[in-house]
């Protein structure tokens, strides 16, 4: 008698019985992947264990409702754990318990709906908080009566798995709201299908999906995974939602992102004067050939303000505008901000969208053509700042302290702060050339030529196509020329008056762009004497992980719903919010994502937080918050929602 006939006695006569047609090379190779990719932590499996799970795993593909190749099965059939939970002996039990629950079902998503409609009052276990831990097994579910949304999708695929029926685990780190979720997949008629795990189903509309659509391509711990047995071909792992803190797991992991997220359009809007010259062409095919890929990019030729049918027609998620430096002034500017709000019926901005411009087509080429998304290693700020909001060097020079008082973080994290009797503008002269850093952050006041110290010890001029300082409030000539930068930046100005307001090719914000290596510009065309859209940009970018593109939007959004709900608490804060509405702008490319290091911190929950942005691939019904996450209160427009923890 030989080892197979030896295993088979060991089981019952049903499970011997449905064996008999399994080869022993069969057995070998399922045998032979599980021990293979089996995970380290787990150490000696025994051999007794490992061969039962293969022979009922082979019973319950033979059986299946659908056939399906050997690599599904293999992955997502055979395997005795799903990601790193308890081990259990839970197959022969569940497939006797819960095969006759899915006798008569055509498919084998119809089979996993109705294993969902009816295991948890079977085995009495239900959704709860008060769990003992994320990744529980499903013995250990079934003990306690309770699981995570983790512990749910891992019982539910153990009792799909147990009756033939292939399925995953998949989840993901929210980028809109605090916290992550998790899910099943289950392959049916050739591809993978979505289940919302202990919850009614409904496929195409289940609450999470609304959340799902916003995840991140460009963070690896803001995508989606489906969790794996053996490794995927790019070597892809799965970012963990069940331990905290979030980090990288050892689970082997397809990045299923792309299912989840449409590919969003993008609309780059020109004169035809523009695209008549060749190197402002450039431009815009430098656009398209960058986002081709993962947006429906449409070159529209018009005066940019005079786009809106276009921009009707398109209904974009992006839109770019480029204009020549001598295309556009203040006007223009402000007449963008409120086409961009009138292309559907409601008051809000209907797409993220930026100018790319420049003193000359290589500067506005370089903003097109900037590819890297990338978190902020350094930052010069005259704003306070967190030691934290960068993992590199950090000077702040601000009027959050004591006149004269300013600090530095090197490059080894170490903090030293300083004290002058004088002007700043040599700190600020210093450190800019220094730590040629990657995020300028400024406040105080400025024009379209110039930029105030704080307490006014100082300035910063853009004078002949370059930065200079002076230690002079009204300056008359004296400046020091700041270096070229090497490192390309972005420049967030929360709260500069008329910093970003274009008058020429000598102003702050032109020389930003091209002295300065500024690819992305977000500040005031007006006086600014209220500050919420500018303040909540970097509310958004330093602390709650949006790129600035994203931080900019969510705030002007945030901006109109206060008005629409009539939140302002007295007049004076009315008119601060209608006068925001027009006040600020973004330079660059809005799909370009740079982040602080807040983008890689767990999100907060606390109640006065402003709200998650969630932005939809385009207007359309298709998603809608019919189900609302417990704690949240959400905010539906069009084309967005705004998400906040409920009162």
């Amino acid at each position: 008698m030989n080892g197979l006939d030896n295993i088979r006695l060991g089981l019952s006569l049903v499970a011997a019985a449905s064996v008999a047609f399994m080869s022993g090379a069969a057995l070998e190779r399922d045998v032979d992947f599980i021990m293979k990719y089996a995970p380290p932590e787990d150490g000696p499996i025994p051999g007794e264990y490992v061969t039962n799970n293969c022979i009922l795993a082979a019973v319950a593909r033979e059986s299946a409702i659908e056939q399906y190749p050997d690599d599904i099965y293999l992955d997502y059939v055979l395997p005795y754990s799903v990601i790193r939970e308890e081990r259990d002996d839970w197959r022969g039990e569940f497939r006797e318990r819960f095969l006759p629950v899915v006798e008569g079902c055509t498919n084998a998503y119809e089979a996993a709906v109705k294993l969902d409609r009816t295991i948890w009052n079977m085995i009495g276990v239900h959704y709860d908080t008060r769990r003992d831990k994320a990744r529980q097994s499903p013995r250990h579910s079934m003990r306690i009566g309770m699981a995570s949304c983790t512990g749910i999708s891992i019982l539910l695929i153990d009792a799909c798995r147990a009756v033939g029926i292939p399925a995953r685990l998949v989840g993901c780190c929210w980028t809109t709201i605090p916290g992550n979720h998790s899910w099943v997949e289950v392959w049916s008629q050739g591809r993978w299908r979505v289940l919302a795990s202990g919850e009614k189903e409904r496929e195409d509309n289940i609450w999470f999906l609304a959340f799902a659509s916003s995840a991140d391509t460009t963070r690896i711990d803001r995508r989606i995974y489906a969790s794996r047995w053996s490794p995927s071909p790019e070597g892809t792992r799965f970012w963990q939602t069940w331990e905290y803190p979030q980090r990288l797991s050892d689970v082997p992991a397809d990045d299923v992102t792309a299912r989840y997220i449409a590919k969003p359009r993008f609309a780059v809007v020109a004169s035809p004067e523009t695209l008549a010259t060749p190197e402002w062409h450039a431009v815009a095919d430098a656009l398209a050939a960058k986002h081709t890929g993962d947006a429906q990019v449409e070159i529209i030729q018009s005066c940019p303000t005079n786009a809106l049918e276009a921009l009707r027609a398109s209904r974009p998620r992006y839109a770019a505008f480029i204009l020549r430096s001598s295309e556009f002034d203040n006007a223009t500017l402000v007449s963008l901000k409120r086409m961009m709000r009138d292309i559907d019926d409601d008051p809000f901005d209907d797409a993220v969208w930026g100018i790319v411009t420049g003193p000359d087509a290589a500067t506005a080429l370089r903003l097109a053509s900037a590819r890297k998304p990338r978190t902020i290693q350094s930052i010069l700020a005259t704003t306070g700042v967190d030691e934290n909001a960068a993992p590199g060097q950090i000077a702040v020079i601000s009027d959050a302290y004591p006149k004269g008082e300013w600090w530095m973080k090197n490059a080894a994290g170490e903090v030293a702060r300083h004290s002058e009797t004088g002007s700043l503008a040599h700190v600020f002269a210093d450190a800019w050339n220094a730590i040629d850093a990657e995020l300028i952050l400024t406040s105080s006041h400025a024009t379209e030529r110039n930029l105030e110290m704080p307490f006014s010890l100082g300035n910063m001029i853009a004078t002949n196509g370059i930065f200079a300082v002076t230690p002079e409030v009204k300056w008359q000539g004296r400046a020091r020329p700041l270096n070229a930068p090497s490192t390309e930046k972005v420049w967030l100005a929360p709260g500069n008056c008329l910093i970003a307001n274009h008058l020429d090719d000598a102003d702050m914000v032109m020389t930003a762009l091209s002295f300065g290596k500024v690819n992305q510009f977000v500040g005031y065309i007006k006086p600014t004497w209220f500050g919420f859209a500018g303040w909540n940009t970097w509310r958004y970018f330093g602390s709650h992980g949006y790129s600035l593109s994203a931080a900019h939007y969510a705030a002007c959004q945030w901006l109109a719903l206060k008005l629409e709900r009539g939140e302002a608490k007295d007049e004076r804060e009315k008119a601060g919010l209608l006068w925001d509405r027009d006040a600020t702008v973004f330079y660059g490319d809005p799909m370009q994502h740079v982040y602080t290091a807040s983008a890689e911190m767990p999100p907060t929950t606390d109640k006065n937080e402003p709200p998650r942005l969630i932005v939809f691939p385009s207007s359309s019904a298709t998603r809608r918050f019919e189900d609302v996450p417990s704690g949240m209160r959400v905010f539906e427009a069009d084309d967005f929602a705004l998400v906040e923890q409920a009162e």
